[in-house]
């Protein structure tokens, strides 16, 4: 992979952009609303957890290779920060 950054674009979207590339590599649609945090994992090559805003209020964890979402988390409220751990495998 080949990942220059992560643009949270302040819609409900994410986008991943490739150096390479002038344009973005994925784009994430999946949130309900303003995707607020993204964090990379710092242990697993390709996964990315972004947060959704009031109206969407998930943490979502993505396959950056292929687009999938593997995993969708109602949080209660909307999410503002994500950090992984440095030493154990969580969020």
């Amino acid at each position: 992979e080949n990942f220059d950054q992560s643009n949270n674009s302040g819609y409900n979207r994410s986008e991943n952009f490739d150096q390479s590339n002038i344009g973005p590599r994925l784009h994430l649609m999946q949130h309900k609303a303003a995707v607020k945090a993204l964090a990379w994992c710092p242990f697993h090559r390709g996964l990315l957890a972004s947060g959704g805003g009031t109206a969407d209020r998930t943490i979502k964890f993505w396959n950056t290779n292929s687009g999938a979402v593997l995993n969708s988390v109602d949080t209660g409220s909307q999410v503002c920060s994500l950090l992984w751990s440095k030493h154990h495998r969580e969020l």
